[in-house]
């Protein structure tokens, strides 16, 4: 009597599930030497490499992400004043791969690395 609850449990759960919608949010994450922010007072941008090289002539891509959240736009101007990595996670559909500057999207949440 057991196996036969049990199973109809499952199989309900099973269908319930189905028919809720999952979200298939998508995300992109990197981790960037924050070299440059910006903000106009309501937004907050940062510019940065994932390389650690310092020499201009060696920058060939770099990525950005925006938020208007004022703890992010704090951590990204302490990141930049104190040359640390930021691990950032945005809401980009996908992360780019090509063009001179990629968008990570609105910052989801944001980590400074030493």
């Amino acid at each position: 009597m057991h196996t036969r609850t049990a199973t109809a449990l499952v199989a309900a759960f099973t269908a319930g599930m189905a028919l809720v919608p999952m979200s298939a949010k998508a995300i992109c994450q990197q981790e960037i030497y924050a070299d440059r922010g910006f903000t106009d007072g309501a937004n907050s941008q940062v510019l940065g490499r994932i390389s650690s090289a310092v020499d201009p002539n060696a920058f060939t891509y770099g990525y950005y992400a925006t938020t208007t959240n004022p703890v992010f736009s704090n951590l990204i101007f302490a990141a930049v004043a104190n040359h640390n990595r930021l691990f950032i996670v945005g809401d980009a559909q996908t992360c780019p791969t090509t063009g001179e500057f990629r968008l990570i999207g609105n910052i989801l949440q944001a980590f400074q690395q030493p």
